[in-house]
Parts: structure tokens; sequence; C-alpha cells
């Protein structure tokens, strides 16, 4: 099989960076808010300054976290089928969330998003093929602030029966996330087992680990849940302007991260997250860029050299609406991001360079997914699609549409699902309808008919009877 592919950092520029990434650790250290985390790490023998909350952690815990971090793990789902499995073998696709704001698709109005466009996005994900995780949509303004990531995560599950990610402001919204994910699957060690929520973990570039953020993400790690450690060091602002010198924060931010996470919990699975960002320096936004790419294809590689679960921040636009620029950069980042072959791909379904959600979006990006995956999936070379003999029966002149070659292979060849191949004459009798309005009328149509499987009315009452109590006391 000819495959398309990927690997330019040589194994000396791997081993720089690495390198480059330790002695960081080591010598400049990383800042620290949490005092139990701190505890930790002192007991394991790295150096900590309380006063400063401030923390140098020696090469050698480094490297016996990674030799404890797990090498596959498994994201399971609520229903069994849509279990995944991270091995390097083949990416699977996150349906981004967690952007402030969304596009309403009824009036295509930027607006705040509200808990309402979590379910719906959760149904949209459900029902696309190549998604298979998601997170809830933004920031649900209608929910008091310490109840938004339970509500969300409820909410996503009773609308999905994939694998959903979460997210925690302190160390008790964790905990109630975690019982309401246990009391799905049958208690704490079957969710240890089969894991249907998943969390992350943002250290705040550069290199510094917030208090409430960190108690929360030792709870998830503690009840076994696997941990995406995603940095998002910005080039020239949050991280040096040099491409290397970036990727030299990311890789630091991550190896503490995950040292913190196995010093807490031994055998915790851990992905490594590519997640770096470029900024216009006219204004300090932040910019999809080929600088972004290429310093997530090489931080990949620097997973794989470590071993570790990979997951590259693809996908995903700076512009503001459904336009040719929006398909364009999707395309272009994800076909060179797959070229890797990351664990998970992050990013879909959002523009305005993630600060918006569009179920739009999603659906046209799911398309995308579909080009790309055929794309590097490359193609056979042997006796039988050389098709000599076919040739040589057909000759100059011929044609092939009736032979049983054809036949047998034509579907070998990609197939729109969704984007418009047709005449301009047969377009026109469609409607003349542009990608965006056929993108909505599919959303329209998934909305109005895909009903998730839901949860047991049993469980339904043990979770109502959680959100209740986590109402009263956070909310």
């Amino acid at each position: 099989m000819s495959k398309p592919g990927i690997s330019f950092l040589s194994e000396d520029e791997i081993s720089a960076i690495d390198n480059a990434s330790l002695e960081v650790l080591e010598n400049t250290g990383i800042r620290v808010t949490n005092e139990a985390v701190l505890d930790i790490l002192k007991q394991a023998g790295a150096r900590v300054d309380y006063v400063k909350n401030h923390v140098t952690i020696p090469r050698g815990l480094v490297e016996e976290a990674l030799r404890r971090a797990p090498k596959t793990t498994r994201y399971a789902a609520r229903n069994p089928k849509y279990d995944v499995v991270l091995n390097k073998q083949k990416p699977h696709f996150w349906a981004e969330g967690g952007a402030p704001f969304i596009v309403d698709w009824e009036t295509g109005e930027r607006r705040y998003s509200r808990l309402e466009d979590s379910a719906r996005w959760a149904v949209l994900a459900d029902y696309l093929d190549h998604f298979h995780f998601l997170w809830p949509v933004g920031r649900a303004t209608d929910v008091p602030l310490d109840m938004r990531g339970i509500v969300g995560m409820c909410t996503c599950l009773r609308n999905t029966e994939k694998h959903v990610g979460v997210g925690a402001s302190n160390a008790r919204a964790a905990q109630y996330q975690i019982e309401i994910a246990a009391a799905i699957v049958g208690g704490r060690e079957q969710l240890r087992k089969r894991p249907i929520i998943s969390a992350n973990v943002c250290p705040i570039s550069p290199l510094s680990y917030e208090q409430e953020i960190t108690e929360a993400i030792i709870e998830y790690a503690r009840a076994g849940l696997p941990i995406l450690m995603w940095p998002m060091p910005l080039m020239g602002e949050t991280s040096p302007v040099t491409l290397s010198g970036t990727m030299v924060v990311n890789n630091a931010e991550v190896l503490g991260g995950l040292t913190i996470l196995e010093l807490a919990s031994p055998g915790v699975p851990v992905v490594y997250t590519a997640g770096v960002g470029t900024v216009d320096f006219r204004t300090g936004s932040g910019i999809v860029s080929p600088e972004g790419t290429l310093m997530n294809l090489a931080l990949a590689q620097l997973a794989y050299h470590y071993d570790l679960p990979t997951q590259i921040g693809s996908s995903g636009s700076a512009s503001k609406t459904l336009d040719i620029q929006a398909g364009y950069d999707d395309a272009i980042s994800l076909v060179a991001h797959l070229l890797i072959v990351p664990d998970m791909v992050m990013g879909f379904g959002s523009l305005e360079v993630a600060l918006t959600s569009s179920l739009e979006a999603l659906v046209i990006d799911n398309e995308i997914i579909d080009y790309a995956l055929r794309f590097i999936q490359g193609f056979e070379v042997n006796d039988d699609t050389l098709a000599v003999d076919v040739i040589n029966k057909v000759g100059p002149g011929g044609i092939y549409l009736g032979e049983k070659h054809t036949l047998e292979h034509f579907r070998e060849r990609w197939m729109s699902r969704l984007s418009d191949i047709d005449s301009f004459e047969t377009w026109e009798k469609k409607g003349s309808k542009s990608i965006d309005k056929v993108a909505r009328e599919k959303v329209k149509e998934i909305l109005a008919t895909h009903k998730p499987a839901p949860i047991p009315e049993g469980i339904e009452k043990e979770i109502s009877w959680i959100l209740k109590r986590a109402k009263a006391e956070l909310g």
C-alpha cells in the first residue's frame, strides 16, 4: 500500500528539543499555586519554594513519570460500539465545543451559547459518522458558573451515545461529574475500566499550573479518567517568537503536567497535545497560520518519541463566517495534520480561531474529514490495480465503463455526500444552493429526525438527585 506521510524532524532535532525541555524543567522550573501538588512534587524529589510557588523538576523524575504513563488508552462511550482505543494506528476526531459564542443555525446571529446549544451539538455529533468524541458547546451562560461543567456534561451524555470531554472549575465540581458518569456505567471501578468521560488540563503559558484547575484534574486522574495535557503557548506572546522555542515551551508544559499527574495517580492515561498558536503581531489576536501546523506536526513527532497517545489541535478557521477562507483553513490544516496520523484531532465546527461554534461548520467539517481520510488512505500497486490486461482488452479509443474491473473497483473512488459535484444545469435545477445553505438544511434534518438512545429511567433519577445536591452546594 502506497500512503502519503510526513516526518521531518531528525533524531538529532528531536533529542535537542527533548533536552532543551528537560533543561527548562530542571533549571527554569514551573509555577504551581496548589500546595497539595507542591507537597507531592517535594516528596518525589523536586525542589520546591513554597513562598514563590516555584518548582524545579529533576530530569530523572520526568523520565520516571514517562515510564509510568500508559502507551495506549481507551476512550469509552455510553454505547460500547463507539469505544475508541488510542494506539497510534488511525486518527479520531473531536466535535470541538468550548467556544463562548455560537452562530445560531436558524437566524445566523452570533451570540453567547446556551445550554440548549449543547443539546443540539451533541445530537449532531452523535449523528455525524466521523466524530468520535465531543465537548459541550460554549459556556452555557444560562447556567450558574460552578454548575456549567456538570450540567453541560449531563446534557451531552443525554443527547449522544459517544464519548464526552469535560472540564470543571474546581475539585468539587469534578467530583460530581465523576459521580454522575459512574452512575451511568455502574460504579467507579467500571468507570475506571470504561471511562465514558475524559478531561483536559490547560497550563497557563508560560509554565504555570493554577490551583483550582489543578485540583480538579487530580480528581479526574485519581478516578482513572484519561487526561489531555493541553498547553496553548502563543508564539511571541507566551512563548519565544521562534518555532523551536515555542515547541520547547509546549513540550516542557506537557512533561511538567504529566509528571504531576503520574506522581498523584501512577498509571493515569495522559494524552500529549500539540496545541500551539500563532498571533497577528499588529493586534495580538490569535490566527491560523502555516507556522502553527508546522509546530504541531513536529510536536506530534515528539509525542511518538515518548510513545504517548497524541492529540493535535487542528482545523478551525480565523474566518467569522462559512466562506471560502473557512473552507481552505480547515482543509489545508487537516490534510497536513493527518499525514502524521495522530490519535486524535481537535478543532472541528469552529470559527474565529475557536471563539465561535457553528453547527453548519461541523457538518461541513465531517465532509472535509471524509475527503482527507481518503487522501491519506493511499492506493494499492499490484497486478490487479495496474490493470494491464484490462488496458489490453479495451485498447486504444475504447471505454472502460462497461468492464467488470470497473464494476469491482469504482466504489473505491471518494464520493461526495455534501459537496456539490453536479453540472451547472443540475445544480441550478436543485436551487443553486451554496454549501452553507446545504449544511443548514442538513442540520435541520438531523435535529428533527435523529434520536440517540436515552439514558435508562432509573439512572436518570439517580442523576437528577446528584444534580440536585450539586446545585444546593455549588449553584
